[in-house]
């Protein structure tokens, strides 16, 4: 992508290897930055660090719903600095995978960690480079050169854009929310890692296991159980193989929608693998956050949280009711706004989540989300009217009707989006519509967000 000073080296001076990882167009504290720099220091263990950055580049190189695996262009990385970490994110060319190598400050030394959110060049020489980075050697880590060039003032948000794709966008809405979501399964400790790993069936797109914790690790069984986790398409863990070897502890996250969570404990560093629920199904399309972001005053809501969140690298939602006042409720609504906005991510180890502020246009929060602008266009055409214990939606051109039913805890459609998927992937469009007028009707609401 364009916007970089120079493409990301790996070279050699003096006996020891300097890796520049080149930052593109950043947001900082100070504001939006031109080529920001986030860390100058030493890797304590250079082969875990350049296994790590292979490993996410892998991942936004694959497509992982067909047996071929196809490769891709592969799409920068977003690093994330947060004072005594580095984060560095990445989803798959087919979107059902989320890969982010974590930096701890245990694992580098000799400089300050920085604040702020950035691309980072990994091209393929610098890939190619990286495979051959040894533990024994001298590795100095350079994130983003030394001089910074703060953007002027009129380079608005709106006119300088993170250039990530929109899969890429929506991911980063949805993840913060599944992850959240997670419980802790098991942990796997030493040679069980590598054992699991082994164990596994060749890469099946199609092939979906259920796996129980055992006194050996986890096994195989036949039927899903509130105790095991999916793993839908077993090659989507391959990334994990670049860090695998390095692994003392992998601890497995479930989600009662099938998503999955895998984190390596290495040297100095974590990895987290992020599975959707079925190999041929991207994050983007998930949908777990509309309900929230069309709650009434969810932005208002969303800009108390992110006062409080200020560049920390993990912030629990008991902090931050405790910080800004608000209801357990209105958190989480303020939260999918910011998730939504690209500027939190979640920890699953820490079980807290992460302030990342990606330099988007704000109105993405909505064009991002296409049903939820259809809801509100519904809505706005008066396409919503009560009939005794239902709701019929006008659709289309307006003339075909969608009847709408609620429960207490679910709801009914008769569209084909509520056939195909039963409410697993968030409300269609007819729902939200209905949700967008029950809400600005209730006692207490206006019509703000509409």
């Amino acid at each position: 992508m364009s916007g970089y000073l120079a493409e990301s080296v790996l070279d050699e001076a003096h006996g020891a290897k300097r890796l520049l990882l080149e930052s593109g167009l950043g947001a900082t504290p100070q504001g939006l930055v031109e080529n920001p720099s986030f860390f100058h220091g030493f890797a304590a263990r250079p082969d875990v660090v350049s296994s790590a950055l292979l490993a996410v580049a892998d991942v936004a190189a694959s497509r992982y719903f067909d047996a071929a695996f196809r490769l891709s262009d592969v799409m920068d990385p977003v690093m994330t600095a947060g004072g005594d970490r580095l984060r560095c994110e990445s989803f798959s060319a087919c979107n059902g995978v989320q890969a982010r190598p974590d930096l701890l400050g245990s694992g580098l030394d000799g400089g300050e960690i920085g604040f702020g959110t950035t691309n980072v060049d990994i091209n393929s020489p610098l890939r190619s480079a990286l495979a051959n980075v040894h533990r024994s050697e001298l590795l100095h880590l350079d994130v983003g050169r030394d001089q910074l060039v703060v953007s002027t003032p009129v380079e608005s948000h709106m006119e300088r854009k993170v250039e990530l794709p929109d899969r890429w966008i929506r991911g980063f809405a949805e993840t913060p929310a599944i992850a959240a979501g997670m419980t802790h399964l098991a942990t796997l400790s030493g040679s069980a890692i590598s054992q699991f790993l082994g164990s596994l069936p060749a890469a099946q797109p199609g092939r979906t296991v259920f796996l129980l914790p055992s006194a050996r690790g986890l096994r195989e069984v036949a039927t899903p159980k509130a105790s095991t986790v999916t793993l839908a398409g077993t090659g989507r863990l391959a990334a994990a193989k670049r860090v695998a070897r390095f692994a003392t502890r992998l601890d497995v996250f479930r989600h009662d929608n099938g998503a999955s969570g895998w984190v390596f404990r290495l040297p100095g560093a974590d990895f987290t693998l992020l599975l959707s629920p079925a190999a041929g199904r991207g994050f983007s399309g998930e949908g777990g956050i509309l309900a929230a972001l069309a709650a009434p005053g969810v932005k208002e809501a969303g800009t108390t949280v992110l006062d409080f969140l200020g560049w920390q690298a993990v912030i629990s939602t008991e902090t931050l009711r405790a910080r800004t006042g608000l209801e357990a409720e209105r958190v989480s609504q303020g939260l999918a706004w910011l998730g939504a906005s690209g500027k939190v991510g979640f920890d699953l180890l820490e079980n807290a989540y992460f302030h990342r502020e990606l330099p988007l246009d704000q109105d993405r929060v909505v064009k991002d989300h296409p049903r939820l602008r259809a809801a509100r266009d519904i809505v706005a055409r008066g396409g919503v009217s009560r009939v005794e214990d239902r709701w019929d939606v006008l659709a289309g051109n307006g003339t075909r009707v969608r009847r709408v039913t609620f429960t207490d805890e679910s709801y009914q459609c008769t569209c084909a989006w509520w056939y195909d998927f039963r409410g697993s992937r968030g409300p269609c469009k007819h729902a939200l519509a209905v949700q967008l007028v029950r809400l600005e009707t209730a006692p207490g609401h206006g019509r703000e967000n509409a």
